[in-house]
């Protein structure tokens, strides 16, 4: 198939990329015949992409012009949740050699962490409405902890600034705070490595004189553990005093932090915990539609029962998040709010549900 190279800003929705989009550094940042949507051509732009090649069969037409969506089907999961899950096993080693770096030297690969963040953030776009059961379900054991958490926390959280609408300079800027969000753990003794205080004071003077880090950046990593009502470390600030970008992570990292038991994803309690014990200290502009977007996420989710049936998420009951109606594999019907014997053990992968059926 024939290419042709064309200028960013002539790009028109429907394109197909004719050959993969490089980084200074190398890295791929589009691959070979993903379709443009409007995003893609926002995301080019902000990696300074001013030429692409694209294939020479791919015309526009009214149809191309509308937003290109990625599409989840039933009979689909599976190969869609294998193309994410190596998607999510590149970005976990990418982040593992730069942070094992920042151990050694105590210096910040700033470009390969930007990076980064870029491949997060095109991925949380083409992955869809699929892409927080994927995350839930990726594989617990690809990373330490710090750099498993703190990817997590970089997708969650530029998951969220894309429902708050933010604009994709600042996204990119998120994503990247949330990437960084807990760097200060990679310096710290482990006597005090329990202590957000200590992980917050030296990831933000660890980073301080990093040239061409945004200030939100420096600013995000020093506060996320503030609280709006002024219960937080380090500074105790409190309510609009607490940058933005501070506030979503904060939601991202509890989220993250609480969603599992064990090794296994299991989202539902932290979610009623964070809706009913947590009002004064979360943002709740940013907290509730985070809680109404990952309870409609959960909607058909497959889920392990303690009894050891499998079924799926068929209604939330409002007043218990962490005690939804469930639709078991034999079509029987239980709301966990009514019982008090049978619970969610864990959310299971696409693979666990097909041979399970």
């Amino acid at each position: 198939m024939s290419t042709r190279m064309i200028a960013v800003k002539e790009l028109v929705p429907g394109m197909a990329i004719g050959e993969p989009v490089l980084s200074v550094s190398g890295k791929v940042l589009l691959g070979k015949d993903v379709i443009i949507a409007p995003r893609t051509i926002s995301l080019l732009t902000m990696w300074n992409v001013s030429h692409v090649f694209v294939s020479s069969e791919t015309t526009s037409s009214p149809e191309s012009n509308a937003p290109v969506e990625t599409s989840v089907r039933k009979d689909g999961l599976t190969e869609n949740f294998t193309d994410f899950f190596k998607e999510y096993d590149n970005l976990i080693t990418t982040s593992v050699n730069s942070f094992d770096f920042i151990r050694n030297t105590k210096q910040v690969p700033i470009q390969e962490l930007k990076e980064t963040s870029f491949s997060i953030y095109s991925t949380v776009l083409s992955t869809g409405p699929a892409i927080m059961d994927y995350l839930l379900v990726s594989d617990y054991n690809l990373a330490d902890k710090v750099t498993r958490h703190s990817v997590m926390v970089a997708f969650i959280s530029t998951i969220i600034g894309h429902k708050l609408k933010l604009s994709d300079d600042k996204i990119h800027v998120l994503c990247l705070a949330g990437l960084l969000h807990d760097i200060g753990k990679l310096v710290v003794s482990k006597e005090t490595d329990s202590e957000p205080k200590a992980h917050v004071i030296n990831g933000a003077k660890l980073l301080q004189h990093v040239p061409s880090l945004p200030q939100e950046v420096l600013l995000s990593v020093l506060q996320h553990h503030e609280l709006m009502d002024g219960s937080g470390v380090p500074m105790g600030s409190a309510s609009d005093k607490i940058h933005l970008f501070a506030r979503i992570i904060a939601v991202a990292d509890l989220f993250h932090q609480h969603a599992y038991s064990g090794e296994d994803a299991n989202p539902f309690p932290v979610l009623e915990y964070m809706s009913k014990q947590l009002f004064d200290k979360l943002d709740q502009g940013i907290c509730q539609p985070f809680i109404r977007y990952i309870r409609d996420c959960l909607i058909n989710s497959p889920v392990l029962l303690s009894d050891g049936r499998t079924g799926q998420i068929i209604f939330f009951n409002t007043d218990h998040l962490d005690k939804p109606v469930v639709k078991t594999h034999s079509g029987t019907i239980i709301d966990l709010a009514t019982t008090k014997t049978i619970f969610i053990q864990r959310l299971v992968n696409p693979e666990y549900w097909a041979n399970a059926n």
